[in-house]
């Protein structure tokens, strides 16, 4: 499907000066930046280019709870695993282990997929259609455990014909097929019988570019690059992640030079404008914040409610003051990364005196204190987010500041993460969606379709409005089963029009991730790609560092 992502950028702010050397006892921040770092205590300018084999240090927001691609898709695990199809540039999927694009019959209900031959895996054993086979039955198989079980509930079979044939037969027809099969594959043999007892989770037996080489659980994990990849030899040879969960810690870090880059919002990577040979890099994505809007609470089951808060939210304010305008507004879960199939005229005017007067007939009018009450009832609600997500966070006050101008009180709740499962029933919840942009399929359909609407504590951030229309229903699952291409991003521009008329939540922006960086110039490779909903920094201008070759 065709993309048409906002363009990559990468602003430079200050001079091309080497960056300071890494702090005693530091991993080095590397080679990557032009430096080598051989114990010296003091810097000396970057030569013209990067050696043939670097180091490259990045701080991560998070540790990794996992290394299992069937409970981890994309991101990390993508370093060490490959999918049958891949992300290339700009969002476009291509062929990983497949040596060619997946082949459908003409009702789209048989796929096909030819395999690479010579592709071995990290423990050295050779990788052939039975090892596809396996991850695709056990990530299908409920026993296993699989988050990911119900995104392939549409596959009824996955057999081998021969060794580099693999056929896939579905239900119904799926033309969202090819982003569902980025799945990493890694060895039948390590699978085990579950996420909860795979050795996988730790121990990565995957074809992809590189393996670990040390996980310091709580401190850092390093990944060293394979010399027998089918792509080839990575460059950069070691990547050394050191997880900084606080956003001003890895900022620091990136300044001093202890790392060679980070992930961070705008308004933080903002404030390194002018450090020395710092970049800022811009990543489109289909990443999208709104605000969860319970149907458990009475008065988000009238319309127009749910439309008067929409018509309230200034969007445009937030992506300016709160994006620093790396972003574009949006008022529904679909984003430009969508192509053909994102209706730029499914929107919302900022219109708050139009939300006043949807309020005031739907009978709530302004009480004491200047917040609406009907029957006795005050239109106030509690408004969960991540208390350690900066983003959020200000998401959060923004929308809240906008509903006190027309009347609505909204509570403040700053949350972990089981505090924010355990409370998505009945409070709102800052959501950040868009976790396969790929297809606007997997992008949209958990998050809207009824199917998903009861409340499921192991499954809270699907459909968490738990909001049910059966047009919606009805649009998506014709989409999905839809074989023309044309006739598929219609329905789906048709879908927008109806959630404009029966908003499940405030949708208020895409974002573009923002990263920070030094060195890149060294560097030939270094290209945009559209992003999920997850932003660390196997993403970023890092995203394909495999492919990298020194200037």
């Amino acid at each position: 499907m065709p993309h048409r992502p906002a363009p990559f950028r990468v602003t430079t702010h200050g001079g091309p000066s080497a960056p300071r050397l890494a702090r005693a006892g530091a991993v080095p921040a590397a080679v990557v930046l032009g430096l080598v770092l051989a114990g010296c205590s003091g810097g000396s300018p970057a030569p013209a280019s990067a050696p043939a084999s670097s180091t490259l240090a990045l701080a991560e927001s998070a540790e990794y709870t996992t290394l299992n691609p069937l409970e981890q898709p994309l991101g990390i695990t993508g370093k060490m695993y490959d999918g049958l199809v891949r992300v290339g540039a700009d969002g476009v999927l291509e062929p990983g282990l497949a040596s060619a694009m997946p082949t459908p019959d003409e009702d789209l209900t048989t796929w096909t997929v030819t395999l690479r031959e010579d592709v071995t895996f990290s423990d050295g054993t050779a990788f052939d259609a039975q090892d596809v086979v396996a991850a695709y039955t056990a990530v299908r198989d409920p026993a296993y455990g699989s988050p990911l079980a119900t995104d392939y509930e549409m596959v009824e079979s996955v057999t081998a014909p021969d060794p580099t044939t693999v056929v896939f037969e579905l239900s119904y027809p799926y033309a969202g097929l090819p982003a569902r099969l980025t799945l990493g594959v890694p060895a039948a043999e390590a699978l085990g019988a579950s996420v909860a007892d795979s050795a996988l989770a730790s121990e990565p037996v995957g074809t992809g570019p590189y393996e670990v080489a040390e996980w310091r659980r709580g401190d850092s994990l390093t990944l060293a690059a394979r010399d027998d990849w089918w792509g080839g030899t990575a460059q950069v040879t070691t990547i050394h992640l050191v997880f900084v969960p606080d956003e001003t810690a890895r900022a620091q870090r990136v300044r001093s030079g202890e790392v060679d880059g980070a992930q961070l919002s705008p308004l933080t990577a903002a404030s390194l404008d002018g450090a020395d040979g710092i970049e800022v890099v811009t990543n489109p994505s289909a990443d999208f914040r709104a605000i969860s809007l319970p149907s458990t609470l009475p008065f988000f089951a009238d319309a127009r409610v749910r439309v008067a808060l929409n018509l309230a939210t200034d969007r445009d304010a937030m992506v300016e003051g709160i994006l620093q305008g790396d972003g574009v507004a949006v008022s529904t879960p679909f984003t430009p990364a969508q192509g053909d199939a994102w209706s730029p005229d499914a929107a919302f005017e900022h219109d708050p005196d139009g939300a006043a007067a949807l309020l005031d007939a739907a009978g709530w009018t302004a009480g004491p204190g200047g917040v609406r009450a009907k029957d006795g009832v005050p239109l106030a609600f509690d408004l969960m987010y991540f208390a350690d997500d900066t983003l959020r966070r200000d998401v959060a006050q923004a929308f809240a500041s906008d509903m006190a101008q027309v009347g609505v009180e909204v509570r403040l709740e700053g949350v972990d993460r089981p505090q924010a499962v355990a409370g998505m029933r009945d409070k709102a919840f800052v959501l950040g969606g868009g976790d396969m942009p790929y297809d606007p399929d997997p992008q949209v359909y958990r998050v809207l379709h009824s199917a998903f609407a009861p409340y499921d504590e192991d499954d809270a951030y699907s459909n968490p409005s738990m909001y049910a229309d059966p047009q919606v229903d009805a649009l998506l699952d014709t989409a999905r089963r839809e074989p023309d291409a044309a006739a598929r991003a219609a329905t789906y521009r048709e879908l927008q029009a109806r959630l404009i008329a029966d908003p499940p939540m405030v949708t208020v922006f895409a974002l573009e991730h923002t990263y920070v960086a030094r060195g890149l110039d060294a560097w030939d490779g270094v290209v945009p790609v559209v992003e999920p909903h997850e932003h660390g920094v196997a993403w970023g201008p890092w995203w394909n560092v495999q492919e990298w070759t020194a200037r």
